[in-house]
């Protein structure tokens, strides 16, 4: 299995991305940790991955907290005894709206959570995966950072700071062979996307293929990717599969984006 006795914490382990990677890293022999800012929802995903066999704690950790993301990580050591991988999913909707209509203050929140939040937990894992001869950290990012978004300005500037993190913390991890990469995706196909099209759907009275039909049009594969082949993406890059890989941002969106 590709992360066979690995020990992965899952940051910001939302209902879409983050609970497929926590039942597909399981499934991979993954002991998997999951962690959001509620109870209700690490809690649940855990049953999930335990309901099918796994080994999953679930922690409630604010990373915007220095103190939560290290309590993150010794909750993890306690209970498992290393960290191999940190997958930072965690984002903030803060600042939504254009620019100029929104305080920068906002802006500054965002930024706190979906790049330094990231960082933190860096932070925190580092000196166990020193200890221990390596380790791989997926940072999470968006494809908003490369195609406009309207009312996303913040978000994005936040998830493009955190690519340019992803690149200096290879740089300076990589000699004591910890890995730093980051995955990009576009859209993707889940209970999440689903909700937000359904939504959009109902506000313009239209049918939710209406809106889909203009985005599959864009993606050579003809189809969005689903939430769990991006999982499986970001558990490549976690994994020695990807060892040789380090400060590269991955683009995960069915060609709808292509790197030069």
């Amino acid at each position: 299995m590709l992360l066979s006795e690995k020990v992965l914490i899952i940051a910001g382990a939302g209902p879409g991305l983050g609970r497929r990677l926590a039942i597909q890293g399981a499934r991979e022999g993954a002991r998997i940790v999951v962690a959001t800012q509620t109870r209700e929802g690490p809690e649940q995903i855990a049953a999930e991955v335990q309901a099918a066999g796994g080994e999953a704690i679930a922690r409630v950790a604010d990373i915007g907290s220095e103190a939560d993301c290290a309590a993150l990580v010794d909750a993890a050591l306690q209970a498992f005894g290393r960290v191999d991988s940190l997958i930072n999913c965690a984002f903030s909707t803060a600042a939504t709206g254009p620019f100029g209509e929104t305080a920068l203050d906002q802006w500054a929140a965002n930024f706190n959570v979906t790049c330094l939040g990231a960082l933190r937990m860096a932070q925190a894992v580092v000196p166990p995966m020193k200890a221990q001869g390596g380790g791989a950290i997926v940072n999470i990012s968006s494809m908003a950072v490369v195609q406009h978004v309207p009312e996303q300005a913040a978000y994005a500037v936040a998830k493009a700071a955190l690519e340019g993190a992803t690149r200096q913390l290879a740089q300076e991890l990589g000699p004591c062979n910890i890995r730093v990469n980051c995955a990009r995706p576009g859209w993707m196909w889940g209970a999440t996307t689903q909700a937000y099209l359904q939504m959009q759907a109902d506000a313009r009275h239209c049918a939710v293929d209406d809106l889909l039909a203009p985005v599959r049009a864009r993606i050579p594969l003809g189809r969005i990717p689903t939430d769990e082949e991006c999982a499986k993406t970001v558990l490549f890059l976690a994994s020695d599969y990807a060892s040789a890989l380090t400060g590269v941002t991955l683009d995960v969106n069915g060609g709808e984006r292509m790197s030069a």
